[in-house]
């Protein structure tokens, strides 16, 4: 969520002088609010179904405003999901309005273009709610999650990417196919055996390796049976 600072500014839709929202719904495109532990109360009372959420593994490369680097993320975040070509809340309507405007996350409440000061103070805060906040007393489910989390280690995925860019290492390369494969193959299996609702999968186990594989320059292409790994540098 993208912010301007100063006094009356205002967000990139809106003119200025300005010191309420006008709808133009600037701040709800781009990509959706991390949500806080302030959220949790909206997922356990269903204002909030997990089919309309996603996590950012810790691990992921994430561009730093601060440091205008990509840096991996410290620890897991979850987001509201968006539309996928322009980055929309699937929350706004056709009119900007919040169709949820009432039961709205932390960051949302926080946020306002003219005055930077509180969400900057939420942004730089260092609670953002976690899937083990959500489903960590769940026996069974929870361990799964986590042995996926250690099976597609970002930190592990970053060293052999690096090995494949440095030395054009094939073992590395192998290894990072079989990563992708694994990550998919649990996808479809829990699918297929209707033991989880494929609308949760991004929740669950974040966003597909086969997506998020382009923060390292690269994309999987099918080879026959097999996935090929192919540089977009």
């Amino acid at each position: 969520m993208e912010f301007l600072t100063g006094d009356n500014e205002g967000c990139s839709g809106c003119s200025a002088p300005q010191t309420s929202c006008n709808n133009c719904g600037a701040c709800c495109t781009g990509g959706g609010p991390v949500l806080r532990t302030q959220d949790e109360r909206l997922i356990k009372t269903g204002k909030l179904d997990l089919s309309q959420l996603y996590t950012q593994r810790a691990g992921e490369l994430m561009f730093n405003k601060e440091t205008m680097k990509m840096e991996p993320l410290v620890t897991d975040q979850i987001k509201i999901k968006v539309e996928a070509e322009s980055l929309r809340c699937r929350f706004l309507d056709n009119e900007n309005k919040c169709t949820v405007y009432s039961q709205r996350p932390f960051e949302c409440r926080s946020f306002k273009c003219w005055d930077s000061r509180e969400i900057e103070q939420v942004y730089s805060s260092d609670d953002p709610l976690c899937r083990k906040d959500i489903i960590g007393g769940i026996e069974g489910l929870w361990d799964l999650v986590l042995d996926h989390h250690q099976r597609c280690s970002y930190e592990t995925l970053g060293e052999l990417i690096r090995e494949v860019d440095n030395n054009r290492d094939q073992d590395a390369m192998d290894k990072v196919c079989e990563m992708i494969a694994y990550d998919r193959s649990l996808r479809a299996s829990l699918t297929e055996s209707g033991k989880v609702n494929e609308a949760t999968l991004d929740f669950l186990f974040g966003r597909p390796l086969t997506t998020t594989i382009v923060m390292f320059n690269y994309k999987v292409e099918k080879d026959g049976d097999t996935d090929k790994l192919v540089s977009v540098k």
